[in-house]
């Protein structure tokens, strides 16, 4: 009897060690005022590859850091630092900053995770303003897949940039399964 109780007792511990995946993900994310606004539609290499480590700091409004797929959504402090909880070493998280290009990165089991944002090419904001704003000044809510596909972008982008015009309230009421509470843009 005292063995079956020990081994039930080992039996619940494994299974809660193997479904306690979750862990906290922390780390620093900054970006370099210095750099130049890019003018092509990859992040400008040459340039990052010129800069010094002083030259990164901290945004001055925080960057949403999200856990791909789920509701997860965590903030930088002034200092740049994050922390979010994840549930698996699969999860993706994504960095998004206004001005810059969306950043996914896998968590691959680590637990600190420092990120350097770069700049979101210009032309890739006037192409998405250019489709996005006559819409909204005629009253209209344009289609996100649509409107990423004719700006040549994806459509994370395309959300994001409609997202900042709109802002959370409007984002709420017309695209409703796009909103994510907490994430913030533009209100």
């Amino acid at each position: 009897m005292k063995n079956v109780i020990v081994l039930i007792f080992f039996h619940f511990i494994s299974a809660n060690v193997g479904q306690g995946q979750s862990f906290t993900v922390s780390g620093t994310v900054l970006y370099n005022p210095q750099l130049n606004d890019c003018f092509q539609e990859v992040p400008c290499l040459q340039d990052i590859a010129l800069t010094k480590e002083e030259d990164w700091i901290p945004p001055k409004a925080a960057v949403n850091i999200l856990v791909k797929g789920t509701n997860k959504v965590a903030k930088t402090d002034p200092l740049g630092k994050y922390s979010i909880e994840v549930s698996s070493n699969q999860d993706t998280l994504q960095f998004l900053y206004i001005g810059h290009n969306r950043l996914e990165v896998s968590v691959d089991g680590r637990k600190t995770m420092d990120i350097k944002l770069t700049p979101t090419p210009i032309p890739v904001i006037e192409r998405l303003l250019g489709l996005i704003m006559p819409a909204i000044d005629a009253g209209q809510f344009p289609n996100i897949d649509q409107t990423a596909k004719e700006a040549q972008v994806n459509r994370a982008t395309a959300r994001d940039i409609l997202w900042l015009v709109l802002g959370n309230m409007r984002m709420k009421t017309h695209y409703p399964e796009e909103f994510i509470p907490d994430y913030r843009f533009a209100d």
